[in-house]
């Protein structure tokens, strides 16, 4: 998650926001921090086989169903996270700083 706050920090530096009250930076930045991680889980789950999507549904049934479970599920689908991570860093970094997209 360092990634994603450093990732995050940079694109308020490079938009010029930096005189901001602490609080309203703080909350920003986790606004932002969100919207990327969502963007990134969808982005992962449309790489899913029909497989896996469909075991995927299942799998958000159970209540004990968390986080942790979701990455190793996602860690163990074939879906290249790395490669799915970067794209959307890219694009919420071109749509934010209006370069497109």
């Amino acid at each position: 998650m360092q990634n994603v706050d450093e990732f995050i920090e940079n694109l308020l530096s490079e938009k010029g926001i930096v005189n901001l009250e602490p609080d309203v930076k703080a909350e920003l930045k986790k606004e932002m921090t969100d919207r990327l991680v969502d963007q990134i889980n969808k982005a992962a789950i449309m790489q899913l086989s029909e497989d896996k999507a469909a075991s995927l549904a299942k799998l958000i049934e159970d209540p004990d169903f968390n986080n942790e479970k979701m990455a190793e599920f996602m860690q163990n689908s074939g879906v290249n996270l790395t490669e799915v991570t970067l794209d959307t860093m890219l694009k919420f970094r071109n749509f934010y700083l209006g370069n497109g997209e």
